[in-house]
């Protein structure tokens, strides 16, 4: 009868241990994600002001299509960008410093 008690303990902090641990690799992966949207906007933001410090567009000219557009090609392009392997750096010292804290 012992011998069942200890199984049945066992077995709950096995499943704790379980449990904490899908918890604790849902939360990595949310920071994983939002790290990475931080990164996004901060690439997207660097690139308008690459975009603002160019003379301007003297083959499509200016107009409220084209700057859509192009505010457009920088969001994708910043995503993108975010999302590879081979990013700025930024989401994950982000993400390691914040990992702490989970």
């Amino acid at each position: 009868m012992d011998f069942d008690i200890v199984n049945q303990n066992l077995a709950v902090s096995n499943q704790n241990k379980v449990s904490d641990l899908v918890h604790k690799k849902a939360k990595e992966a949310e920071l994983k994600e939002a790290c990475a949207g931080f990164e996004a906007i901060f690439v997207n933001t660097m690139i308008k002001t690459m975009r603002q410090s160019l003379p301007g567009d003297k083959l499509l000219g200016d107009s409220h299509g084209i700057d859509m557009y192009k505010s457009m090609y920088d969001q994708y392009l910043s995503e993108e960008l975010s999302k590879s392997k081979s990013s700025i750096g930024v989401k994950e010292f982000l993400f390691q410093q914040l990992k702490k804290d989970l």
